[in-house]
């Protein structure tokens, strides 16, 4: 091993077969500049290497990381040569086996699994709870206008998606709170004790939830889960458990994150609200710039054979990090990409993904989104950043806004 891989060794993890000059630690979470914007800090590296070691992977020791959406799609489609299994590590935490499903799933099993759970995700079901969002979306507003202030994650951002979640899964709106609470330790607490607290509090959650529905079906997604059949028999307890928790974390954590930024970025463009407010037809087609623009999702993949990928060298057994807004940022792709851009056409961003595993909750998530931002510029005034208040961000595996404190003008009515 050379100087450079002793000295990374002794404060992260670094293959033996890993040259050293591919070797480049990089805090997702914490490198300087996450907690200002952590899209421009990690469109960083794509001054670097294509692909990099990253010693400093907290989840798995060290991993590599493609710089570009070449080879991120690349990784993404080629499941024949990299595995999700185990990404997410939640059920590892609690010395348990099940997959979250089915995104810790390979085809072809993989492919069943979305074949029965896409139909309840599709437009058409989306179209239904429509109604039931945007109102929702307009009392959270309406509770917040007229007082010309608020602080957005706490009023909106966070408690909006849940929202949906609640109506999705039929929940108590009682119970809000909790899974709040339980959903940022998970994803967000720094002590290791935190999440794995969490992690079983779901569970039991889930757990309970899927129990009561089995005995008493209601109609909701998770009523549906727990009586759908897969190859002609109904699920297993883990199968139940790993959709409901991937739905859980998805449902919670990610929309509100992209939500936060979203309106960060208004806030500090009065120019795209205005345009957007003139043009409300343009929303539906601005989504997924703003989804581009700020992709907050990381995942992983694991070598299940030796495979070469831009030249670079990786063995059976090593990691793969996939931060999505490294392929969305990449300008090779597209110009001036840290830009948000209302014309442009940002086709293969990676926003919700690429290949098998694309989200499966995408049709949901747009749908939120859109009327997010339909509503809020339909009710309220140019909103801009509230002087000398701070805004909390964070990177991590999902990058996010704890805090956001918005002003607007207060008007009548």
């Amino acid at each position: 091993m050379s100087t450079s891989q002793k000295f990374w060794a002794s404060t992260g993890y670094v293959a033996s077969h890993v040259p050293a000059e591919l070797v480049k630690p990089f805090d997702f979470a914490q490198a300087p500049g996450m907690n200002e914007c952590p899209f421009a800090t990690t469109a960083r590296l794509h001054e670097g290497e294509r692909i990099f070691w990253n010693p400093n992977n907290p989840q798995f020791g060290g991993s590599w990381v493609p710089t570009r959406a070449e080879d991120i799609r690349f990784v993404l489609n080629r499941t024949d040569l990299f595995t999700a299994k185990a990404q997410a590590g939640f059920s590892a935490m609690l010395g348990e086996t099940w997959d979250m499903t089915p995104l810790e799933i390979d085809p072809p099993l993989h492919t069943k699994y979305r074949s029965l759970l896409n139909p309840l995700m599709s437009p058409r079901v989306v179209a239904k709870l429509t109604p039931g969002m945007t109102e929702r979306a307009v009392d959270l507003i309406e509770a917040v206008r007229g007082a010309g202030e608020c602080e957005f994650m706490a009023s909106f951002g966070r408690v909006f998606p849940i929202g949906v979640f609640m109506q999705l899964m039929g929940l108590p709106a009682e119970s809000t709170e909790m899974l709040l609470s339980y959903e940022y330790d998970l994803l967000h607490a720094p002590e290791i004790e935190r999440k794995v607290a969490a992690a079983g509090a779901i569970r039991d959650f889930l757990r309970d939830l899927a129990g009561r529905r089995r005995s008493d079906p209601k109609g909701d997604l998770t009523s549906l889960v727990v009586t759908e059949r897969i190859d002609g028999r109904l699920l297993t307890d883990d199968e139940v458990m790993g959709i409901l928790y991937l739905l859980f974390v998805g449902g919670l954590d990610t929309v509100a994150s992209s939500l936060g930024f979203y309106f960060r970025h208004l806030a500090l463009h009065p120019e795209i609200q205005d345009a957007l407010r003139a043009n409300p037809a343009q929303i539906d087609r601005a989504v997924d710039e703003f989804v581009r623009r700020f992709s907050v999702v990381t995942v992983h993949r694991q070598c299940k054979v030796d495979v070469e990928v831009a030249g670079v060298q990786m063995k059976a057994g090593d990691w793969v990090t996939i931060n999505c807004s490294l392929g969305s940022l990449d300008p090779l792709e597209f110009s001036d990409p840290l830009e948000l851009k209302l014309d442009r056409k940002p086709i293969g961003h990676l926003g919700f993904s690429a290949g098998p595993h694309f989200c499966m909750g995408a049709n949901l998530a747009r749908r939120e989104l859109i009327i997010s931002l339909r509503e809020w510029l339909t009710r309220v005034p140019r909103w801009h950043l509230k002087p000398s208040s701070p805004i909390q961000v964070h990177g991590g595996i999902v990058y996010g806004i704890e805090r956001l404190h918005l002003e607007w003008e207060r008007s009548a009515g």
